[in-house]
């Protein structure tokens, strides 16, 4: 293979990989990204969410509570959390949200997301939480508790 050949299939593979990662959530560096909404640096991979807009503009969030702020509705959004339960990214579209103010998270929140029903069941009863099934509803709510 010619070098002109291996430098055009770099630059596919490369440009395949950002395509690929642009539809999915957005990378955060812990202690080094700042919350779009309070400014704070991102510390707890568990508690942070992002969201990005119809027009492609990221942003992300060290506190679902601060998403919460941050978002006017749901409307052209595909918005992304951790699962409390293992900490990996989740649409969340498909989260069970635990909402109380006996839930520590880096702005006050009070939010955590779960991949698993049983997951919030168990942690709303630990927490003294209410049950939010959806993001839409999680959003037309602001503040912990409510």
């Amino acid at each position: 293979m010619t070098p002109a050949r291996t430098a055009l299939g770099l630059a596919l593979l490369l440009t395949l990989g950002c395509a690929a990662h642009a539809d999915g959530p957005p990378e955060i560096v812990l202690d080094r990204d700042a919350c779009s909404r309070c400014g704070m640096l991102i510390s707890e991979a568990r508690h942070a969410a992002a969201f990005r807009t119809a027009d492609g503009a990221v942003r992300v969030f060290d506190d679902i509570g601060c998403l919460r702020g941050a978002a006017a509705d749901t409307q052209g959004l595909t918005v992304w959390v951790h699962d409390g339960s293992e900490g990996s990214w989740m649409n969340a579209g498909e989260a069970t949200f635990v909402v109380s103010s006996g839930i520590r998270t880096p702005m006050a929140g009070g939010v955590l997301a779960f991949r698993r029903a049983a997951d919030a069941e168990r942690a709303a009863a630990r927490h003294h939480g209410r049950i939010v099934r959806s993001v839409t509803e999680l959003l037309a709510t602001k503040g912990a508790g409510s």
